[in-house]
């Protein structure tokens, strides 16, 4: 009946000039939003997908073995195994290491579709950010700060590491010949330091 009494009253406003325009420009509206729902949709997938996959090979650069991630609807990772069924729980490192890649995943996409030729990537291009890191090898062994050294130059334009004397030095033996530029904090007292 509310069907019925719908389609009665559409039909009665269409009688007037004013409201079939009215109804008109809604329906192309309507029309134009599904097009561009469809287009994002389906953009968004395929560039999850894409994040998805650039995390994944980063992480297997740090943690050569059975796990992988996956990126839900919502950008929710979960790690797995691939001998086993069901979320797995990760250690500190390892956590830190899927947080690593997440970064470093979309800094690097980010760079390589500036870098791209055609124009659907450019336009998901950005400016070429640095990526700033707080203590990023504290969390792991001098292997991993090993591949950790290794994969950080080939993500961002520039990386800048705040880090502390003993991973500083491993840090240093890994990456010695990307080091463009260090600086040290001189702590003269608790009210002043000295950026040396």
């Amino acid at each position: 009946e509310r069907e019925r009494a719908d389609t009665e009253r559409q039909n009665l406003t269409l009688l007037d000039e004013k409201n079939r325009r009215t109804q008109m420009y809604l329906t192309y509206a309507r029309k134009i939003y599904e097009e561009l729902e469809n287009v994002y949709r389906t953009s968004e997938e395929e560039i999850r997908n894409r994040l998805q996959d650039t995390i994944n090979d980063i992480f297997k650069q740090i943690y050569e073995g059975g796990l992988y991630l996956t990126i839900d609807e919502k950008y929710h990772i979960s790690v797995y195994a691939n001998d086993y069924d069901g979320d797995v729980e990760t250690s500190t490192a390892q956590s830190i290491s899927v947080i690593f890649a997440f970064i470093t995943g979309i800094i690097k996409m980010a760079r390589d579709n500036r870098n791209a030729s055609d124009d659907d990537a450019k336009l998901l291009s950005s400016e070429p950010y640095p990526l700033v890191m707080d203590a990023p090898l504290s969390a792991f062994d001098k292997r991993r700060i090993k591949t950790v050294c290794e994969a950080l130059p080939n993500t961002a334009e520039q990386v800048i590491i705040f880090i502390k004397d003993t991973d500083g030095e491993l840090a240093e033996e890994y990456m010695g010949d990307k080091i463009g530029c260090r600086h040290y904090f001189d702590k003269k007292n608790e009210f002043e330091t000295v950026l040396v």
